[in-house]
């Protein structure tokens, strides 16, 4: 039984479940979101579909939440939602998966949470690697107990906390999130390298005279602090004294190509 896992990724955390998952279902199509969450039609052929992006805003990412409402799922008899998420899953979004796919007359028909290290500058900083690879661990497990349930066409939906406010504070959030660049800033330490055009998975950076320019179509993913080599993108003043973060068995590479592949 072939299975697709669309996926959505700024930092690697849910492209690194995704690749690990389609191992242990062996006949997967890994395809990336931001690949062709712009097309008229999405249409899945496949009898099994998945869905892995991070948490955003206790609900959706706007580029999910987008796919989704294009994504033809005529075909599919199991469709299932992994949400990378800092802590336990806490919000609406496998509540708004289930609520979208109703519309096309399905369910969801599992959804689970995976906690990862949180990489939400503007509040969090990054916590040490030692913990970083404890739940490293921990994921690698939870992966292998969600394989075992998809292989056995089991349905298990996790259960959300706050449910009720997840979902207004994610639609608020979706509403303004293109805007939302015009936070971003860039300091006297960047060098004109150009990788955060590239890691930009919605094409929303420029270079003007060297220096990054967002075009107010922003997910707010965070890729472009993330991967800055020379740490100069600054989300207000919040960020200049934090680390950085991306997963470490994803590459720089990989998800420049998201958006191409």
């Amino acid at each position: 039984m072939k299975t697709t896992i669309y996926w959505f990724s700024g930092t690697g955390n849910s492209l690194k479940i995704a690749k690990d998952l389609a191992e242990k279902l062996e006949d997967t199509e890994l395809i990336p979101i931001a690949k062709i969450w712009q097309q008229e039609s999405i249409v899945c052929n496949t009898e099994t579909i998945a869905v892995i992006f991070p948490l955003y805003f206790w609900g959706l990412p706007d580029i999910v939440y987008n796919f989704l409402n294009k994504l033809n799922v005529d075909k599919t008899n199991y469709i299932f939602a992994i949400i990378t998420c800092g802590h336990a899953g806490s919000g609406s979004a496998l509540h708004s998966i289930d609520k979208l796919l109703k519309k096309k007359n399905k369910n969801l028909n599992s959804g689970f949470f995976i906690e990862m290290p949180d990489n939400y500058l503007p509040v969090y900083d990054i916590i040490p690697k030692e913990k970083q690879k404890e739940i490293f661990e921990s994921a690698e497990k939870k992966v292998d107990e969600i394989a075992s349930i998809i292989k056995r066409d089991e349905s298990k939906v996790e259960k959300e906390s706050l449910s009720s406010v997840g979902k207004v504070v994610n639609k608020k959030f979706r509403n303004k999130v293109a805007e939302s660049d015009r936070k971003f800033n860039v300091d006297e330490k960047c060098n004109s390298c150009g990788v955060c055009e590239k890691v930009c998975s919605v094409n929303n950076i420029i270079l003007v005279d060297g220096k990054p320019q967002w075009q107010h179509k922003c997910q707010r993913c965070l890729a472009c602090i993330h991967f800055c080599p020379q740490k100069a993108i600054q989300w207000k003043q919040k960020t200049s004294n934090k680390g950085r973060y991306h997963n470490p068995d994803i590459t720089l590479k990989e998800i420049m190509q998201q958006k191409s592949a």
